[in-house]
């Protein structure tokens, strides 16, 4: 990929999150099951699941969606398990068992469906059952009787049982809570299905509580972001650099962009990048965020465009002016732009359009 495509890129550090997933798998003293859903968080899934496959052990992969699994499948082939933790409609259930697929039956419903559709196969298939602890989302309740479901659903084979944290970084009670639901609903699944498999954990449970569990599945931090007290060894995996493609100087009382939101207050000399809303350039940065320009912090001015941005460069020595624009990295780090935004590094992330070009670093390292 041409990193002067288009002149706005994001930068991929593999070395980087093979160290997070080192990071994560030592806190679980488990195995781990990382999440690559939203196409790995912005990052790529395929190649963020090829490059593990390569330099680890770790053969289980989760994504969302019944399209994520289907795509992860073509582009690793048969060497790594995936788990679809979302809704699939029973129109893909042929596809479901094509792709090798290991989805989430988390209601009577998507259960007898599924088992219907097996039974017409004459066919057994490995599923995982999820668990409402307290999320209060997706999930069979806790008083779940496995002996009923085993009578009810002869063809589903259940391979994991799993549950989701909603609090671990903020109400550690809460996160206890649902830790003894999920033990107690574990302990009476493992003797109706001595070999069944329980994942709980997410990214900030592992900061916190001692995984007992068999899987963990992080997900942000093997990124790089989880909120956390103290430095761990996380390093945000991706980058995102531009470039000034105009520069243009205005003169005092000059409005910037649309609406006139931006006023110049003195003699001003703007630069213009390639990289707008569009391209998941959260607009809320507009009048706000910065980015750096070789070390010199540069203010963003007016309202960040669909695919243009534009930023105060009046104290950046001109001999600088074609040098690389740090929009998000080591200076500017997801969760401080999220804070700006009102928001969570997850969104900021997986925000990050296809429009934007990935560039793959140590990939052949």
């Amino acid at each position: 990929m041409n990193r002067s495509l288009r002149g706005t890129y994001a930068l991929i550090d593999l070395k980087r999150y093979l160290n997070n997933l080192n990071i994560a798998r030592k806190l679980s003293k488990s195995y781990i099951t990382p999440v690559i859903k939203a196409n790995g968080y912005g990052h790529g899934a395929i190649e963020l699941a090829r490059f593990t496959l390569e330099h680890s052990d770790i053969r289980i992969f989760c994504v969302a969606t019944f399209e994520e699994g289907v795509k992860l499948r073509y582009g690793i082939g048969e060497s790594a398990e995936i788990i679809v933790l979302g809704f699939v409609d029973e129109y893909f259930f042929n596809e479901v068992i094509t792709n090798n697929l290991l989805i989430n039956i988390y209601d009577d419903e998507i259960a007898f469906r599924f088992n219907k559709y097996l039974e017409k196969k004459r066919l057994k298939y490995p599923v995982s059952i999820k668990i409402d602890t307290g999320m209060n989302r997706l999930g069979f309740d806790v008083s779940i009787n496995f002996i009923e479901f085993r009578e009810k659903y002869p063809n589903l084979v259940p391979k994991v049982l799993m549950s989701h944290l909603s609090s671990p970084d903020s109400d550690l009670d809460y996160t206890s809570l649902q830790i003894d639901r999920f033990s107690s609903v574990a302990e009476r699944a493992k003797k109706i299905f001595p070999y069944i498999k329980t994942s709980l954990f997410n990214s900030p449970a592992l900061l916190s509580f001692e995984n007992s569990f068999d899987y963990s599945r992080p997900g942000i931090l093997t990124y790089g972001f989880v909120k956390s007290d103290h430095d761990i060894g996380i390093k945000p995996v991706m980058k995102i650099f531009s470039k000034i493609i105009h520069v243009k100087s205005l003169d005092k009382n000059e409005s910037v962009g649309y609406n006139r939101t931006y006023i110049t207050g003195k003699k001003t000399i703007l630069g213009v990048l390639p990289i707008g809303y569009a391209d998941g350039y959260n607009r809320l940065l507009s009048n706000r965020g910065f980015v750096y320009v070789d070390g010199y912090k540069c203010p963003i001015v007016g309202r960040i465009c669909m695919d243009m941005t534009m930023i105060d460069i009046s104290d950046l020595p001109e001999g600088k002016w074609g040098k690389e624009v740090e929009i998000l990295g080591d200076n500017i780090r997801a969760d401080e732009m999220a804070k700006m935004c009102n928001t969570i590094s997850y969104e900021i992330l997986t925000s990050i359009s296809p429009r934007i070009p990935r560039i793959y670093e140590g990939m052949n390292g």
